[in-house]
């Protein structure tokens, strides 16, 4: 496949990507937590802004330098749904002023609406947020099995983790809880997801993964080749244009050695692989 996809011309580069060295179809299809159609969970509220003079490229960082938070990893289980969720709204913070990074173990185990390392919805994690709160990382670290970028892969699915309601620092749990005061969607018009980005910072989106998808490593990614596998969340932080093509710029939570350095660009304006639709944010509570 990687051989095909780059004899292609396509807009995009393929690659063996270390993350999933040795790994099965079945296995990868276990990391893709978002269920898809009619199993998805709608938005209680969806908005709709088309800001005038958006520019042809941005980022987080471009407006709000250290924001953009970085690439976290997810391990073995199902909980892009919960990164997402996480990484956005720590983004928000940060953008709101208060530099804090939200506990991803917190919402996978405490999320009783959601099905914790197999498989969630991105706006019930909002929504999670909104009415009971995620701890910061420093009170529950991501402790399901991983390793550092190096030691890569070391993949081995595991069983959620119960809720543990206690900090392993010297936090009190409950004082240690951030909250939004607001969760929804975001109208699937391009420039409306892009004015939300410009305005409020990240967002949470979801897409479907094909197989071609795992063997991304730089380029402004396309579906070309092999068949759906799941659907999976992801953090959007900007867009662009690279060599006449427009894109979203991404930031996956696979580990830096998974694609563009745990990052991926994919192509905007066409709801490519779904992308522009279900994208959800949150505003937060400070």
């Amino acid at each position: 496949m990687i051989a095909k996809i780059n004899g292609m011309g396509t807009t995009w580069t393929a690659g063996e990507n270390k993350f999933f060295a040795g790994k099965s179809i079945a296995h990868v299809q276990m990391l893709l937590g978002v269920p898809l159609g009619t199993k998805q969970v709608k938005p209680k509220e969806t908005v709709s802004t088309k800001l005038p003079g958006l520019p042809q490229n941005f980022t987080i960082d471009n407006k709000w330098p250290g924001c953009a938070g970085y690439v976290r990893n997810q391990a073995d289980c199902g909980s892009c749904w919960a990164f997402g969720a996480v990484e956005s709204i720590s983004d928000r913070f940060c953008i709101a002023g208060k530099n804090v990074s939200l506990s991803a173990l917190d919402l996978v185990t405490c999320d009783n609406n959601d099905n914790g390392c197999f498989g969630g919805m991105p706006i019930s994690a909002m929504e999670f947020i909104q009415r009971v709160g995620v701890v910061d990382e420093a009170c529950r670290p991501y402790d399901i099995p991983t390793c550092p970028p190096e030691q890569q892969p070391c993949l081995h699915f595991v069983d959620t983790p119960s809720c543990v309601q206690s900090c392993k620092n010297s936090e009190n749990y409950n004082d240690a809880k951030n909250f939004l005061s607001r969760a929804y969607g975001v109208d699937n018009d391009p420039r409306s997801i892009q004015s939300e980005l410009f305005a409020h910072g990240s967002v949470e989106g979801a897409f479907t993964v094909y197989e071609d998808f795992v063997h991304y490593k730089s380029g402004v990614y396309s579906h070309q080749s092999g068949s759906a596998l799941g659907g999976h969340a992801i953090k959007i932080i900007g867009w662009g244009v690279e060599n006449d093509t427009p894109y979203w710029m991404c930031q996956n939570s696979w580990t830096t050695t998974w694609g563009d350095g745990g990052y991926f660009k994919i192509l905007r304006g066409q709801d490519e692989c779904g992308i522009e639709d279900g994208i959800v944010a949150g505003d937060v509570r400070v």
